[in-house]
């Protein structure tokens, strides 16, 4: 990616490496600590089975759905083993408006027909092609099914979700982690 258009614009740049095969999207931003089996690779395996594409999501504050992705999923369908179908996805909707409080956070398996979308996509939130908006586009061809991540992300992209990734990772260390709660404890003066 030669400027920042936005990931829509950065995955449709990788369309020649991927070429005509379902292909796995991380965000190297969001960081997921291991919590069982990791969401990736059941994504990957319900989509070996059944087709269609996948997106993890988690819940987030409803003060603080303009900051992602947002998606409105269909309860009664599919479940924890097959991720529930997608009835609709908002990039970044104001505050009051969004669809739930379902954020996709940053861990997708698309199919390749996602980059005739990307390179017809029109400009969308913060005037950079979102990849929620070719996908919204491609929901009306293919499903789209959401897998909800068991554990916790990190939003690396902001000050505080880096700090809190690495307390977290760090406490959780084998090595530093007893050093590491020792000096939390004297920084707040416990």
């Amino acid at each position: 990616q030669q400027r920042p258009l936005g990931l829509g614009h950065a995955v449709w740049c990788a369309r020649e490496i991927i070429g005509d095969e379902p292909f796995a999207l991380l965000l190297p931003d969001v960081i997921v600590p291991q919590a069982g089996r990791a969401c990736l690779a059941n994504m990957i395996a319900a989509q070996a089975a059944q087709g269609g594409n996948y997106i993890a999501v988690e819940e987030v504050a409803d003060d603080l759905v303009d900051r992602y992705g947002i998606v409105d999923i269909d309860r009664d369908s599919g479940g924890e083993q097959s991720g529930w179908r997608v009835n609709k996805m908002v990039e970044k909707p104001p505050v009051g408006t969004a669809p739930s409080n379902l954020s996709i956070m940053g861990r997708y398996v698309l199919q390749p027909e996602i980059f005739d979308l990307l390179g017809s996509q029109t400009e969308g939130a913060g005037g950079e092609i979102q990849i929620t908006d070719a996908m919204d586009r491609l929901m009306a061809q293919q499903p789209f099914y959401a897998e909800q991540l068991a554990g916790r992300s990190f939003d690396c992209g902001s000050k505080l979700g880096f700090l809190e990734a690495n307390l977290h990772l760090g406490l959780a260390d084998a090595e530093v982690g007893d050093a590491m709660r020792q000096e939390v404890k004297a920084l707040a003066g416990a």
